[in-house]
């Protein structure tokens, strides 16, 4: 009886943080997209783009072949551009990296994420 209980609330535990995670990921992308707007660049195509590159993970880290590392929602990687944003700010300042990323759409240089210039990011609009 005390095991089917603790495996019911288990149960009822995994559902509340899957629950929560969703959550997150719906502010977060409300947050992509006021940032989109704001900064004047197309909110769908930003919103997409993050999604292929981190799944809309803040804390996403993606080590390269080459030996180099992406960082954070915006995947900002630490050698093209260590004078834009540290590691620590990608990973722990998601509006800041959004902004940075907005902009440097903006400036015609949406070919630094992979996503966007395979095309991949298109499966997410």
């Amino acid at each position: 009886m005390l095991r089917e209980l603790k495996l019911k609330i288990i149960e009822v535990l995994k559902k509340l943080i899957g629950l929560h995670q969703r959550l997150l990921k719906i502010k977060l992308e409300e947050m992509v997209r006021r940032i989109a707007r704001e900064e004047g660049v197309d909110e769908d195509l930003i919103v997409a783009v993050i999604k292929c590159e981190s799944g809309m993970n803040p804390r996403a880290i993606n080590r390269n072949r080459n030996g180099t590392t992406d960082y954070g929602i915006a995947q900002f990687n630490d050698y093209w551009y260590r004078d834009y944003i540290t590691p620590e700010e990608a990973l722990n300042n998601p509006e800041k990296a959004v902004r940075l990323m907005c902009r440097q759409f903006r400036k015609g240089r949406a070919n630094d994420w992979i996503c966007y210039r395979t095309g991949r990011y298109k499966r997410f609009l």
